[in-house]
């Protein structure tokens, strides 16, 4: 009997909470493992979105990995100080960096959303790919025991290799996928031309080579 756990949340049901630097507040869509806490430090990864609505310091978080996507408004600037060249980030093109350095972001535009993930790379081995769907279909292989999928805007329909039904899915919902085979499939159908997509897949380390 297949483990398979597909399941769908929206933006209203995330948990809100603030940043550690005081300067505003996370929508936290999912962490593992279960119980952990961003706050106390024993999680393994953590997906969220926020709002930079100013220029000034990002969060530090020691030992973990960033992954970055802006989702709207203009684009951020990022300084790391000396362990990295400034780095212009621009809308739907998912920027890496290490929770280690000291950054600073700086507005190059309107005020935007982002779609953060925050990880252990001791732990767990995570990308990020940015489907732009609109009203196609695509097909992605989920290669991953665990995967997250987030639709910043649009409408799709989302169906996983040997599920009977098809979930849909609008703005500011999730899928949230576990104990998905090395063979399962995501097929999704747009059905609106600003259809958007992250795909966020997840493997502890001993689990993809």
């Amino acid at each position: 009997m297949s483990s398979r756990v597909v399941v769908r949340t929206s933006l209203a049901e995330a948990r809100r909470t603030p940043w550690r630097n005081g300067r505003g507040f996370t929508d936290e869509l999912a962490l593992e493992p279960r119980g952990g806490s961003l706050e106390r430090g024993d999680f393994h990864w953590r997906i969220s979105r926020a709002r930079v609505a100013e220029d000034g310091a990002f969060s530090g978080f020691p030992h973990c990995e960033r992954i970055l996507v802006l989702l709207d408004g203009g684009a951020l600037s990022l300084e790391h100080g000396e362990h990295a060249p400034r780095a212009r980030v621009r809308t739907h093109e998912p920027y890496r960096f290490s929770g280690d350095w000291p950054t600073r972001a700086t507005l190059l535009g309107e005020p935007a959303s982002d779609f953060n993930v925050i990880y252990r790379p001791d732990l767990v081995r995570v990308d990020v790919e940015v489907l732009r769907v609109g009203v196609r279909r695509a097909r992605l292989s989920l290669e991953s025991p665990r995967a997250f999928l987030h639709v910043p805007t649009g409408k799709l329909v989302a169906r996983v290799t040997g599920e009977d039904e098809a979930i849909s899915l609008q703005s500011g919902d999730s899928l949230s996928m576990s104990g998905l085979l090395p063979t399962d499939e995501l097929d999704l159908q747009g059905h609106s031309a600003e259809a958007l997509a992250l795909l966020v897949r997840i493997a502890r380390r001993a689990e993809r080579s």
